[in-house]
């Protein structure tokens, strides 16, 4: 069965999941919550999925249908061994010590994280997607970026025969963390490096591609709870690579202040046919992009659980 294609016939609905690490577990948990109400695969209730990093991966999976329980499982039961199990560094010595796991090369060899997607993407391709996707990445030897999409549009467009697995490693090769991806002659790294928050890539997408009159567009955006982070030492005027490196400070503002930017441009574009969800930065977070410590397993699933509860839950039906 082809990948629907998308037309300029009627409105379309856009699903886009924001970049960031292991705090992705909140966008999942966000999604599972979403996908129960649903009574149905969520991905059914949009007509376009976007997602940068691990939001790439969650987006992929929606267009294949794999249950957001399963993805939640990812997280809490393999979390430790795709990224650490280690709180973040407190000390000089102990953030200097961190930080030398990647000088050489990244911290994580990326054998886990693929391991554990082997069993629901197995050898799918794009083209047997269920659903439209469109998932960011940057070629780094070229030092261009890139989009890789399902084939839902021209005939000229799309990447409909690479592996779903390799796109979504691609998706999440963050440089210094995780090893770049080949696919055929390209070197694939992060699409965070410029598209944290997918929304004006999806918006792209419909508007230049498709054709699609921004008027009829309606979006919900799920970020990773970076809404107003705040580096847990503060800042010095004067601060050098270590004060900049350690505990995921530069990632983290980069991740935020990129979400925070397409939150603004979209919201103008699209007014109320654009909602937003995220989660302030708990103080004293004691979160990372890599920390999967049972702590920020239960802040990040207790931050989804409140911005469900704290939602208007008129504005979000209109939006499923």
């Amino acid at each position: 069965m082809p990948v629907p294609q998308l037309s300029t016939d009627r409105p379309l609905r856009v699903l886009s999941l924001a970049g960031g690490g292991f705090l992705g577990l909140y966008t999942a948990v966000v999604l599972e919550a979403l996908e129960a109400r649903a009574g149905e695969p969520l991905a059914r209730r949009f007509d376009l999925l976007a997602g940068t990093s691990i939001g790439g991966l969650l987006a992929l999976a929606l267009a294949y249908e794999i249950p957001m329980t399963r993805l939640v499982r990812l997280f809490t039961e393999h979390g430790s061994a795709v990224f650490s199990s280690r709180a973040l560094p407190s000390g000089a010595v102990s953030r200097l010590l961190d930080l030398s796991r990647s000088v050489l090369g990244p911290k994580y060899s990326g054998k886990a994280l693929r391991d554990s997607l082997l069993a629901d993407f197995g050898d799918k391709r794009l083209a047997e997607a269920l659903h439209p996707v469109v998932v960011p990445a940057v070629d780094i030897v070229q030092c261009k970026t890139k989009v890789f999409k399902t084939p839902h549009g021209p005939a000229s467009q799309g990447d409909g025969d690479l592996r779903a697995i390799d796109v979504a490693m691609a998706a999440c090769a963050a440089p210094a963390y995780f090893p770049s991806v080949r696919i055929g002659r390209r070197i694939y790294a992060d699409g965070g490096l410029f598209a944290a928050g997918p929304d004006q890539v999806a918006l792209h997408e419909l508007q230049h591609f498709i054709g699609l009159d921004p008027n009829r567009v309606s979006m919900l955006s799920i970020g990773t709870a970076t809404g107003h982070y705040r580096p847990a030492k503060g800042v010095r005027d004067d601060s050098g690579a270590v004060g900049w490196l350690s505990g995921g400070r530069l990632v983290l503002t980069l991740i935020s202040v990129q979400q925070q930017h397409v939150q603004a441009m979209v919201e103008d574009r699209l007014g109320d046919r654009y909602l937003r969800l995220d989660a302030d930065w708990p103080p004293d977070a004691r979160l990372g992009i890599d920390v999967a410590t049972p702590h920020a397993m239960h802040t990040l699933s207790a931050l989804a659980r409140k911005t469900l509860v704290d939602l208007d839950q008129g504005r979000l039906a209109a939006f499923l």
